[in-house]
């Protein structure tokens, strides 16, 4: 007779040792494996990739990735296009933008780099949200509120995707901006060539349709004071930005009384003085005439 027990009425027949599923990640530090007599089979380990820990966004880049390839297949009816774009978008608002401009740490971090170069992470986000605006995806909305409102000071990247997960949890936001659009470094900042207007438009009013309240033209602390948004409002979110242009490197354009990408006039320092307390006159180049003219404030406004 054999020895080995005899299983239970409506369990499976198994000769491993750990339960069936046993594959979520934990830590492994308590735990030393001696390949010459361990019982344990051989046990997925998941880890962070390289190129994912490398973005600053937090995107499940091997996820939509693995989708693109085609090992992740899409449910039925839905293009993998879209599956990988929601895939994306779980934690990046702007894939289009950022496929534009983002300078890809991902890219310098991926595994392929050690064989032959890197995957082109950037090409392939870029593609995605060109595909949603082209096919005109939206957000899923969700179905229930909490009925928590929440003040969201500043429409720049970090505003506009805080209040873009805000709104996914079912929270009430509203967006405090003082400029005339959204968008800000992403508008002001960066030029139309990089960033077309009617793409960062399109990524921002996807947001928008969640129930997002926009307030522009609105000054914190002259419009609307902070008490009263911590009054009005169950919490607030400062995403104030670190805006400022940089002048060009070239004699003449600190004398410039400017203006920085962001709008705001740039402080200027104070001119050296001689001794009999008259300030020189500042040497009228090319470059000098040129920011006088205008071109200079004008074109970075304009961007």
């Amino acid at each position: 007779m054999s020895s080995q027990a005899t299983p239970q009425a409506g369990t499976k027949l198994s000769y491993r040792r750990f339960k069936d599923g046993d594959s979520g990640h934990g830590p492994w530090t308590e735990q030393i494996f001696q390949a010459s007599h361990t019982h344990k089979c051989p046990t997925y380990q998941k880890s962070t990739p390289p190129c994912q820990a490398s973005c600053p966004s937090g995107e499940d880049i091997r996820g939509y990735l693995a989708i693109v390839r085609g090992t992740e297949k899409p449910p039925a009816g839905v293009p993998w296009q879209e599956y990988a774009w929601r895939r994306l978008t779980e934690a990046n608002p702007f894939p289009s933008v950022m496929g534009r401009v983002c300078p890809a740490p991902c890219e310098s971090g991926c595994n392929r780099n050690e064989v032959e170069d890197f995957v082109g992470i950037n090409s392939v986000e870029h593609f995605l949200g060109e595909y949603a605006i082209e096919k005109g995806l939206k957000f899923t909305t969700p179905e229930t509120k909490s009925g928590k409102k929440v003040a969201v000071i500043g429409g720049g990247p970090a505003g506009l995707s805080c209040a873009y997960q805000l709104a996914l949890k079912g929270h009430a936001v509203t967006v405090f901006d003082e400029h005339e659009h959204l968008g800000g470094m992403m508008r002001y900042g960066i030029p139309g060539f990089r960033t077309p207007r009617h793409v960062l438009d399109a990524e921002i009013q996807r947001i928008l349709d969640l129930g997002v309240e926009a307030r522009l033209k609105t000054r914190i602390g002259t419009d609307v004071t902070l008490e009263q948004l911590k009054k009005d409002y169950d919490a607030v979110f400062m995403g104030l930005g670190a805006q400022g242009g940089r002048p060009l490197p070239a004699p003449g354009a600190e004398s410039y009384r400017g203006r920085a990408a962001g709008g705001r006039p740039r402080r200027r320092r104070a001119p050296p003085r001689w001794a009999g307390g008259a300030s020189p006159a500042p040497a009228r180049g090319p470059l000098t005439r040129w920011m006088e003219d205008g071109a200079w404030g004008s074109s970075t406004a304009r961007a």
